[in-house]
């Protein structure tokens, strides 16, 4: 028996590499990340992280793959229940967790000096800066409190955007996208090799309205399932028990709601230098990153995430000030207070409201077993 299911895995791992290698590597000439090489060892924890959530979250055979890119990028190959995380998406994680730990230490002691390279240049700091393992300026590197932070920020990030590609095979976009594209009102087409690799960041190809908020719609209810997750898989390693044991629940429930949130909007807001924002007429292909953003807020604010407990739904709210706070004393300016403020341009909200409600067609309602093992927790009292 071993025998044959240890056959059988090495037939679909076979498969699953060749067609990477035939629809990735022979368009753009890349390859399988070599761990080994890399400058330090958090790109191998990184991929034992993505390895296991792989096999927890995904039900059969399933495969994670670090790629070794410049890109900034990741993808759910459906087809094959494989996600792929490019080096370049690793090295905007590290500048976005080195930010984070900047934040927080600028947030603390406003007057002290320190290097801040990001600070004042977040555009060039989330566009064209190297992640220079050796530079001795990292003190987030260097420090080993600093470290520690910058470290968790690192598999926080990668967490929620490894649950996010998950989450794409969990409601089953594939093949919900096979189907769309056979109806009538779709101007979208697919081929066979096409159709089972979705990307975290679009490629800007031409698409007809309802295909645009088919797409933006994806992105929300992937972003939703993996919220929920990430704050399961976070807590104990957020708030381990050996230090809040006796805490208040409440307390703890908004304080791992609010660190998860400010890994998010950390996230969002560095894609969104990637792919920055059409404001009033939201033609991309790919959503804006404020939606995204804006509605795993709302559904954690309106839903069962605040538990039905004032108090909690009142610490979350604050939590979202905490982060903005910090966010602000990082880049040294209002620019993420001013991203934040074009969600109520007129044009933005009706486009997010149109958003809303075709979430429901891309949503995964047959298939949720994973919603019945999350129910317990934070729900429980």
């Amino acid at each position: 028996m071993k025998l044959t299911q240890g056959i059988a895995m090495q037939n679909y791992t076979d498969s699953v590499e060749e067609y990477i290698k035939r629809t990735i590597f022979s368009k753009t000439g890349e390859t399988f990340l070599d761990l080994s090489s890399q400058e330090d060892i958090l790109y191998s924890e990184l991929n034992d992280i993505g390895q296991w959530l792989c096999k927890d979250y995904i039900k059969g055979d399933s495969s994670f793959y670090l790629l070794d890119s410049v890109q900034v990028q990741a993808a759910a190959v459906h087809g094959h229940q494989a996600v792929l995380v490019y080096k370049g998406m690793l090295d905007l994680i590290f500048r976005t967790s080195a930010m984070m730990v900047g934040a927080e230490r600028r947030h603390k002691f406003p007057g002290e000096e320190f290097y801040e390279p990001w600070r004042n240049n977040l555009n060039y700091w989330f566009r064209c800066a190297e992640f220079d393992w050796s530079d001795e300026r990292y003190w987030w590197l260097h420090r080993d409190d600093s470290r520690k932070a910058f470290e968790m920020c690192a598999e926080g990030l990668f967490v929620f955007l490894l649950l996010h590609e998950i989450g794409h095979l969990h409601n089953l976009h594939g093949d919900r996208r096979i189907e769309k594209s056979k109806s009538e009102t779709s101007t979208f087409s697919l081929d066979d090799d096409e159709i089972f690799v979705h990307e975290a960041l679009g490629c800007g190809e031409a698409m007809s309205e309802a295909d645009r908020l088919a797409s933006h719609a994806r992105e929300i209810v992937a972003d939703t399932y993996a919220f929920k997750f990430m704050i399961v898989e976070l807590r104990d390693s957020l708030l381990p028990e050996s230090e809040y044991s006796g805490r208040d629940e409440a307390a703890l429930r908004a304080l791992n709601f609010g660190v998860c949130n400010h890994m998010v909007a950390s996230l969002f807001w560095a894609f969104s230098f990637q792919r920055p924002m059409r404001n009033d007429i939201q033609e991309d292909d790919y959503p804006s990153h404020l939606f995204r953003l804006q509605s795993i807020e709302n559904s954690a604010l309106e839903g069962q995430l605040a538990g039905g407990n004032e108090e909690t739904h009142l610490g979350m709210a604050v939590g979202i000030k905490t982060y903005t706070a910090k966010l602000v004393c990082a880049a040294g300016d209002d620019e993420f207070v001013t991203w934040r403020e074009t969600a109520k341009i007129p044009a933005n909200q009706e486009h997010y409201q149109k958003i809303r409600g075709v979430v429901g067609e891309w949503s995964n309602i047959k298939f949720g077993v994973r919603d019945e093992d999350w129910l317990p927790w934070p729900f429980s009292t």
